[in-house]
């Protein structure tokens, strides 16, 4: 957005240079043979041509450049900018300002200024008469004509490109599609506009009435045409986005890509993704800030009926508004400076499953077939998000063991074959290796359901202790346990091992045995705890098991249970038994 100051400073250059320039040239200006019926028809000319601009990349194009040539040809360049700026007024009207954008209209006031000026002066530079009542019969006059006409387009573009990049802090390309379809259009009027000079001279203000009926009919056709080509464009890319959701296999990532993409789809300064949870509420899950981009807002509660989105569920249809005055009654969001609101629910199998609502500070912003657009989208997102649920609970359940949550041998041995896969890791890995002492003997006395509530027990006790997310805690298999230390060295592993070890020892287990009417039971429990390290004590992930194995069999099991113990200091152990 314009800061204060700027907008200021261009109200400021706006009353100095725009009245008294204007005044002056009109000093020069001669008015006493002017035929006001012919200037009142060139004028609707101008007119009916500003209702019909091709919004490109938010810049207005239009045929004005051909009509303000005639009028500058035969009624002077104070004409022609009071014509021009009547005629900028009116596409400004029609591209959705806010209060916050009215300095745009000094700004355009005084860039058709300098525009029409620096026209004026490359003709001039020919030597013809400001008035050209005579035909085209010099090839120098045509010439003047030409340079007149790519002078104002050349003008128009460099002070757009200032504009936007010192004002608005946009760093555009000079050769973007709206300079394109400026040439295209200025090279196009050209010749029809010559043709309205000439004929002029020779039939009156009739020829506006033919020639400008052409030119007004190829402005409406043209309009048409970009906004079907936009269509078009924006439906290859709900295409490309549809394609992108459905590769995607993590909810998360699902969301995010949504969010940038909807922003990216259509104009939106607030964006809002709420879930329905249960039927019963709308969950906030995503929010989008052009501040903070994408970020997840706990806490937003919404109830069926209450606020737009409430509303919209309730509905089961969207909303579409382009003035805040239209909805701000109804609804009160935290959203000041917005105007244009959409607001559509995201369905899939005929339930809605969220609510997807789209802020702009421009109005008018969001027209029918863009609603359309992002609600096609917004069904393909739901179907995708589906698809990753599925994908991320089958994923967890093949990757988990059932009976205690913990990680699964499998996802443990992929999980280190990973740190090692390719090369040998640059930091240190560690393994801690646990299991319970005499848990056969639980199994035996108080049941197996018993033991499995040991089982769960021990692997909450460990989870609790375990609060880095790189750290895999895994059930290795029966009564094992397993622990993958990513950049951890055998000294501090050795103290993540004894932790853990008061933590299943320190406390009895609550349990019932079902062997005898389920009677309470407490059991006292102990493991025995081996740690290896690599690189210190071993060269592969193969290694790095067998060692940790042989130290908790070895260092722990055999040497009477309930410790800890560490590979090298096993090795060192071995090496000074005397021969």
């Amino acid at each position: 957005m314009v800061n204060s100051s700027k907008k200021r400073w261009i109200w400021a250059a706006w009353a100095i240079i725009w009245p008294a320039s204007l005044f002056l040239i009109y000093q020069q200006t001669n008015l006493d043979n002017f035929k006001w019926l012919d200037l009142g028809a060139f004028t609707a000319l101008a007119v009916i041509v500003a209702l019909f601009p091709i919004m490109v990349n938010q810049i207005p194009v239009f045929f004005l450049n051909g009509i303000t040539l005639v009028i500058y040809l035969n009624f002077g360049l104070f004409v022609e900018m009071i014509i021009t700026t009547i005629s900028v007024t009116i596409v400004l009207l029609q591209v959705r300002m806010t209060k916050q954008d009215l300095f745009r209209i000094p700004l355009n006031y005084v860039m058709f200024f300098l525009m029409s000026v620096s026209a004026a002066g490359v003709y001039r530079l020919f030597d013809f008469p400001v008035t050209a009542a005579q035909a085209l019969d010099t090839p120098m006059h045509i010439i003047g004509i030409l340079a007149y006409s790519m002078t104002l387009f050349m003008m128009n573009h460099i002070l757009i490109t200032l504009t936007r990049r010192y004002i608005y802090g946009k760093r555009d390309k000079f050769f973007e599609r709206s300079f394109f379809w400026e040439f295209m259009t200025t090279i196009y009027i050209l010749p029809a506009a010559l043709l309205l000079h000439i004929l002029y001279h020779e039939i009156g203000a009739v020829a506006v009435v033919f020639i400008g009926f052409s030119i007004v009919s190829t402005s409406y056709i043209l309009k048409l045409y970009y906004r079907s080509r936009s269509m078009n464009e924006h439906l290859r890319l709900v295409s490309e986005i549809g394609h992108e959701l459905t590769a995607q296999l993590n909810v998360k990532e699902t969301l995010d890509l949504f969010m940038e993409r909807i922003v990216s789809l259509v104009p939106a300064d607030l964006a809002y993704l709420y879930d329905v949870t249960d039927g019963k509420e709308l969950k906030l899950i995503r929010l989008y800030d052009p501040k903070e981009r994408s970020i997840y807002k706990q806490g937003d509660r919404k109830k069926k009926g209450e606020g737009v989105s409430g509303f919209v569920w309730k509905k089961g249809a969207g909303v579409r508004y382009g003035k805040r005055k239209q909805w701000e009654k109804k609804w009160n969001l935290t959203a000041p400076h917005s105007e244009s609101l959409m607001c559509l629910p995201i369905e899939r199998d005929n339930q809605v499953v969220g609510i997807l609502v789209l802020l702009s500070e421009q109005r008018n912003i969001y027209e029918k077939y863009q609603f359309m657009l992002i609600e096609l989208l917004a069904n393909f997102m739901a179907v995708s998000l589906l698809n990753a649920q599925h994908y991320e609970q089958t994923k967890q359940i093949s990757e988990h063991c059932a009976l205690t949550g913990l990680y699964n041998y499998r996802y443990f041995d992929d999980a280190l074959k990973g740190l090692f896969q390719e090369r040998a890791p640059e930091n240190p890995v560690s393994l801690i290796m646990m299991d319970l002492d005499h848990f056969k003997q639980v199994n035996d006395t108080y049941g197996h359901e018993a033991g499995n509530d040991v089982l769960r027990e021990v692997a909450a006790r460990l989870s609790r202790e375990i609060v880095d997310e790189d750290v895999v805690l895994a059930r290795y298999g029966g009564e094992e346990f397993a622990v993958i230390l990513p950049n951890c060295g055998s000294a501090r592993a050795a103290k993540v091992a004894d932790t853990l070890w008061r933590s299943i020892t320190a406390q009895p287990f609550h349990t019932k045995n079902t062997l005898d009417f389920d009677q309470n039971v407490l059991l006292k429990m102990t493991v025995s705890v081996g740690v290896a390290s690599y690189p210190e004590n071993s060269e592969d992930e193969l290694e790095l098991v067998r060692h940790a194995d042989r130290a908790m069999y070895v260092g722990a099991k055999q040497k009477g249970r309930n410790r800890v113990s560490i590979y090298h200091e096993l090795n060192q152990k071995t090496e000074n038994i005397p021969s």
